[in-house]
């Protein structure tokens, strides 16, 4: 073997092995929830699946996922109906400012999750976000408050704010999500390019024409893919919602505020329990955005 190859198959074996370090240990650090859980013992002498089990049963867990899954749902539909237009003018026009909407659209994603949650608490509380409190119509509060006691199967009574309320989930995690979601669909805007429009347009179509009956058929499974992204994400927002919405049992209680209840009063198999469902709920979300063959701004 000449010296170069050697030098070359040194030199892919030092790589390859600091990455294969780094993922046996985010590997080894996930998997420990599960050997803890394995060792731990109840009280009533529960252990191991036994322990994560009577977690799953326990009625409040019931109520943050069912909260989690319901807000992130709204959440992704309100993001895709920002989102795909949204998406669309960044991919199709070029701004003189676009470096300024780059820019602000990508703060949220890399801002620290509680400056979002600490801004929209000091916006509703701005002559601005006073004003949006007032003027919220009561049929509209009374018709959430409806939604999510029947969805939930708890009774949900949120006053007229947006601060510290059930509906204010979906604020919180809709400012941090959708970027994430326009990013995801503008990637396969780009991906498509203008041609097909050219060409639907030289046909007699109009540019929404275009838009409708050519653009969005073509980029669905990018869109879906945004749009499991998005879900992803507003699922997983701890941050904002503990500023803006508070840690309330059975109001504001998603999964990651209920880990956080749990584990502050010591209950830390049953926050384990819950974070072995992110996990979990984590990864199929991830391996469904893969298959759909979801490309956004950070792959």
């Amino acid at each position: 073997m000449s010296r170069g190859n050697l030098n070359n198959r040194l030199f892919a074996a030092v790589l390859g092995s600091i990455l294969i370090v780094f993922l046996a240990a985010v590997a080894l650090i996930l998997f420990s929830n599960l050997t803890y859980l394995a060792r731990s013992e109840s009280p009533d002498g529960d252990r191991g699946l036994s322990l994560f089990l009577n977690a799953l049963r326990d009625p409040e867990t019931h109520f943050a996922m069912k909260l989690s899954f319901v807000s992130a749902v709204l959440t992704t539909l309100l993001s895709l109906v920002v989102g795909i237009p949204a998406a669309y003018v960044l991919s199709r026009y070029r701004l003189r400012i676009s470096g300024i909407i780059d820019t602000i659209l990508d703060l949220p994603i890399v801002l620290p999750p509680p400056v979002m949650g600490i801004s929209l608490l000091v916006f509703f509380n701005t002559a601005t976000g006073r004003w949006l409190d007032d003027h919220t119509p009561m049929w509209f509060v009374n018709l959430s408050n409806m939604f999510f006691t029947l969805v939930l199967g708890h009774e949900i009574e949120d006053s007229q704010s947006w601060v510290y309320s059930t509906r204010g989930v979906i604020v919180a995690q809709f400012f941090i999500a959708c970027s994430f979601g326009v990013r995801a669909i503008k990637a396969s805007f780009d991906t498509i390019g203008t041609r097909h429009e050219d060409v639907a347009r030289t046909l007699g179509c109009t540019r929404r024409q275009a838009f409708f009956r050519v653009v969005l058929p073509m980029a669905r499974t990018g869109i879906v893919a945004g749009g499991v992204m998005t879900w992803a994400r507003a699922i997983a927002e701890f941050g904002p919602i503990l500023f803006f919405c508070g840690a309330y049992q059975w109001k504001t209680e998603v999964m990651p505020i209920a880990m956080f209840l749990r584990f502050s009063v010591g209950r830390i198999e049953d926050s384990i329990a819950l974070a072995v469902i992110m996990i979990l709920i984590s990864t199929m979300t991830l391996l469904t955005f893969k298959r759909l063959g979801g490309k956004g701004y950070l792959w």
